[in-house]
């Protein structure tokens, strides 16, 4: 028995065959490169995602030689609000019209402007602010730009379509319905306000279920193109932030996973829905159970900026003597904010505290001690709602440091763990596939069996005040270009 998974990137879908241990038996990664059609615009032609689900799918069973008629299930994960209209024949009305597109600005400002407050959507979607990047902006703009692909279409998200192209059935799962806007978060229904604003009725979206549903079985083509046995069952999946903090067994309280790299995004398993406009929250794939999603738009990129600022040959060269260098960089602070920090878009980076005998290794330090403060930074509200973190499971390329998981710990004086499965999103959708379809009891039981842990960070209690002044001294550098509007 094993699970195959797409997770179904902006840039690229990976496939992974997981087996019923929880073991990645074979990973293929297929690129491809959206189109710019218009400055602001990001579109892909469909049949895109579907070939490289079936090269992903045929590559993964060669790998592993694994026969295709023992694949018991098939698990998703995916960016969230990529979508694409389809006539009632099932064919495309529209490229698919990727979630960075930026067309429907507008469209957001005009809502916004007649009767969209923020604190509104927030109390409708979960959302603390109203990124006209959603699915519900960009469908209000193809009511007014493209009514031939608005009044008589089918809209579905990226995971919704790749469920129809395998099973021919419409589903869809309440997190990704969330992830584009439409959805009403507390009663799990899609939203007659929003709807009603971009001119669709809920006959023109698919059924919601929980994360981890069978919605189908993989029809006779569809088997065909993949090179499995017709009848397996095809299962909901989620956002691929949340199927990633499953993935690394983020199930309960308590527990935070989170990923740096080129922005910095957390998620924390709360008891309940946590009323704070500091962050996106929705509901947990895991049933009576919400979650938490602070974030930043800048992260570990700021390292690779300054990596080819220096012309570094590699990591090892950027980074050698970062070891040796003390906590607080010889006094250097970065903000790590070149795209603005939460609460404040217009905020900019800088490097404080600059004097000749800094160099390389003291600046590259102060860069990750940044990234450190800033997940600090992005984790202490949940402390004013009394919830507790207990450890941290860190994803993304920058877990791949030992230096930086450490650093982490320091700061937080919290446990840190690098997750023995690299690939969080793909096991994750396997753990939801594998609960939808019987090995597992619940998906809390399939993260117990399957999430281990490669490394644990413990903190160093005599680092803890060294760290307090350096934490001290990032938050008052961001008060300060707050303030200034740098």
């Amino acid at each position: 028995m094993a699970y195959l998974t797409f997770d179904i990137g902006t840039t690229a879908l990976k496939t992974a065959l997981i087996g019923g241990d929880g073991a990645v038996l074979a990973l293929a990664e297929v690129e491809y490169t959206p189109d710019a059609p218009r400055p602001g615009w990001m579109e892909e032609a469909p049949d895109v995602y579907w070939q490289a689900a079936v090269a992903g799918a045929r590559t993964v069973l060669a790998e592993a030689d694994f026969p295709g008629d023992a694949v018991g299930a098939i698990g998703l994960s995916s960016q969230g609000e990529s979508f694409l209209a389809l006539d009632e024949a099932g064919e495309p009305l529209t490229p698919v019209i990727v979630w960075l597109d930026g067309r429907a600005r507008e469209v957001a400002e005009r809502w916004q402007r007649e009767w969209l407050t923020e604190e509104r959507y927030r109390e409708i979607t979960g959302y603390p602010w109203v990124p006209h990047e959603l699915t519900a902006f960009k469908i209000g703009w193809l009511a007014e730009h493209e009514p031939r692909a608005h009044r008589p279409a089918k809209f579905l998200c990226l995971p919704d379509y790749l469920i129809f192209r395998l099973t021919g059935e419409f589903a869809t799962d309440f997190n990704i319905a969330q992830m584009g806007g439409l959805l009403d978060v507390g009663s799990g229904t899609w939203s007659p306000e929003v709807l009603h604003a971009a001119g669709i009725s809920q006959a023109q979206l698919p059924p919601i279920h929980a994360p981890g549903t069978v919605v189908g079985e993989l029809n006779t083509q569809a088997s065909e193109a993949l090179g499995l046995r017709p009848g397996v069952r095809v299962c909901t999946g989620c956002n691929d932030q949340l199927a990633g903090a499953i993935g690394a067994g983020n199930v309960r309280s308590g527990v935070v996973s989170e990923t740096t790299g080129t922005a910095l995004a957390v998620v924390a398993t709360t008891p309940a829905r946590l009323d704070d406009t500091r962050f996106f929250v929705g509901r947990h794939a895991v049933p009576d159970r919400w979650y938490a999603m602070p974030y930043a738009s800048v992260s570990a990129i700021v390292l690779t900026w300054f990596r080819d600022l220096c012309g570094a040959g590699g990591w090892d060269e950027l980074l050698a003597g970062v070891g040796e260098v003390p906590p607080g960089c010889n006094g250097l602070t970065v903000l790590p904010h070149f795209s603005g920090r939460p609460n404040a878009p217009d905020a900019r980076g800088a490097i404080l505290g600059l004097t000749l005998g800094h160099g390389r290794a003291e600046i590259a330090r102060a860069i990750m001690e940044s990234c450190a403060c800033l997940l600090r930074e992005l984790l202490e509200p949940f402390g004013e709602h009394g919830l507790g973190v207990e450890s941290v499971r860190s994803l993304g390329g920058a877990a791949r440091s030992d230096a930086w998981l450490q650093m982490k710990a320091d700061v937080l004086q919290t446990p840190v763990e690098r997750p023995a499965c690299t690939e969080a999103a793909s096991l994750g959708a396997a753990m939801m596939a594998a609960t939808a379809t019987g090995q597992f009891g619940s998906l809390t039981e399939a993260a117990d069996a399957w999430y281990a842990p490669a490394q644990r960070f413990e903190p160093n209690p005599e680092l803890a005040s060294a760290y307090e002044d350096v934490f001290g001294r990032y938050v008052e550098s961001c008060a300060l270009i707050c303030r200034e509007g740098a």
